[in-house]
């Protein structure tokens, strides 16, 4: 395969991607993946379900948080993003991760406009950020998340 890719299914949004530079929280074979060139990202949620929407230049593959059950997540890093806007790309597998290659997915490399990318990554949480992700993660509504700030 000459552009090798890994494609995701993942629930991670376009700005999310580029803002992290790279798609987050995956549980996949780092030395594998290492040598992936491109990334393929499609939507696991909303009307876009299965659609592709992402391709990025694979410029790492790094350690990114551990799971609820101690297990290493990833980051899927990019130095480059392209947006594409593929219906039915991703073919339905349960594992969220694939190994493939551009020609495979019938993505044309020469048909896409690469821009830079940098993390812009921050530590720190608003209070509307962090309820929201509370919320979502114990699926409750932001209205029943309290946040107390004692200093």
């Amino acid at each position: 395969m000459i552009n090798q890719a890994i494609q995701t299914f993942t629930h991670n949004r376009f700005e999310d991607i580029v803002i992290q530079a790279g798609d987050y929280s995956w549980s996949l074979d780092q030395n594998r993946a290492k040598n992936y060139k491109f990334l393929v990202c499609c939507s696991s949620v909303g009307a876009n379900r299965g659609s592709g929407f992402l391709v990025g230049k694979i410029s790492g593959v790094e350690f990114h948080i551990f799971d609820e059950k101690g297990k290493n997540r990833f980051i899927i890093q990019i130095s480059e993003v392209a947006v594409i806007d593929i219906p039915d790309l991703w073919p339905g597998n349960q594992n969220p991760v694939r190994y493939t290659s551009l020609e495979e997915l019938g993505i044309d490399l020469s048909a896409l406009k690469f821009e830079k990318v940098s993390a812009k990554r921050s530590h720190s949480l608003t209070i509307a950020q962090a309820k929201a992700g509370l919320a979502e993660h114990y699926g409750v509504s932001q209205d029943n998340i309290e946040i107390i700030i004692k200093g």
